[in-house]
């Protein structure tokens, strides 16, 4: 059997190295702890000892290195130490205190909801985050009381359903917000259950219960007289400059309203002529358009100008303070 010198310090730990086989280091001065080291070159701390109990033998994980180092594996050892001194099983403790902590959290829906939403805060944009608040909100107004694990899928189908029948278009068909408040239950349900404080994801069980969005026909202007009159009365709006230059672009250029929007100085050319994007829409799509050049006509470059003089000093074109909202926190 190969003879390892114990651990004595971080630096020493660095001396063990991966091989074929996992291996167990020992710590000087600390009997029944261990640097267990894998084949993949993970390394972890170990406790192993026989139950003041049962007397039977048995280990327990401290945690990875160097997420935990040595001299918090010291801590965890002199503790663990101090239970066997008093005839208490290290892992029957840490189990019960585990369940303790489990049971005295806040367990309802809202509080996961809410975590859900402070998670998703980091990675997506204030329109989207601003939208889930919304949704988010309203499944709360519901069911927010109550401890997450108890909801089940009969509860929940009464809850889309109630917000179906209460979200319907012109037509009185259902639009799409149960469906999309089916889907963020969803998330919270799965990120709920992936931190063991339910079972089951019950609104995953009832979406297809709910009845398909529709949205009925959507008019547009196709002949040439009536988008005259369009542009006509876009000029006797009584709206803001930041609101009629947009309106103004958005018919000369065919674009998004939120490419509009996200219209940046930096992207424009206007000696040339010319605006570099990234379409919103083609991002993260595939076969979208993922850059592309809008050509800039005299007019619009005019319009620009002009915009120029009310927001030039910031990053976005239509730079507005109520476009940022204003607190996404709950």
């Amino acid at each position: 059997m190969t003879q390892r010198k114990p651990i004595s310090s971080d630096r020493s730990i660095s001396s063990h190295t991966a091989e074929d086989k996992e291996y167990l280091v020992s710590v000087k001065n600390h009997p029944k702890l261990y640097l267990m080291v894998r084949p993949n070159g993970t390394k972890s701390w170990v406790y192993r000892y026989n139950s003041p109990i049962t007397k039977k033998s048995k280990r327990i994980s401290l945690g990875v290195y160097p997420n935990v180092k040595l001299s918090r594996a010291y801590e965890i050892w002199h503790e663990y130490e101090n239970l066997i001194s008093k005839n208490i099983d290290p892992k029957d403790y840490r189990e019960e205190k585990e369940q303790s902590i489990l049971i005295n959290t806040n367990n309802t829906f809202k509080h996961f909801a809410w975590e859900y939403f402070d998670n998703l805060a980091q990675v997506q944009k204030p329109n989207t985050l601003l939208r889930k608040k919304g949704r988010i909100g309203l499944l709360c107004h519901y069911i927010g009381d109550q401890p997450i694990k108890d909801i089940t899928a009969p509860k929940m189908l009464e809850v889309l359903l109630d917000i179906q029948n209460n979200s319907l278009n012109n037509q009185e068909q259902p639009t799409d917000k149960a469906e999309r408040c089916a889907g963020i239950a969803s998330d919270i349900f799965v990120y709920a259950g992936a931190r063991g404080f339910c079972d089951s994801n019950p609104a995953d069980l009832i979406k297809s219960q709910l009845a398909t969005a529709r949205y009925g026909h959507r008019p547009a202007v196709t002949k040439p007289k009536e988008l005259a009159k369009l542009l006509r009365d876009i000029e006797t709006l009584d709206a803001d400059m930041n609101t009629m230059n947009s309106l103004r672009l958005l018919a000369m250029l065919f674009v998004r309203n939120g490419d509009i929007r996200r219209m940046r100085w930096n992207d424009l050319d206007l000696i040339e002529g010319r605006w570099k994007l990234k379409p919103l829409k083609g991002q993260g799509k595939v076969n979208m358009v993922k850059d592309m050049v809008v050509p800039l006509p005299r007019q619009a470059v005019e319009i620009l100008r002009e915009q120029q003089r009310l927001n030039g000093h910031t990053e976005y074109v239509f730079y507005s303070p109520t476009e940022i909202p204003p607190n996404l926190k709950h």
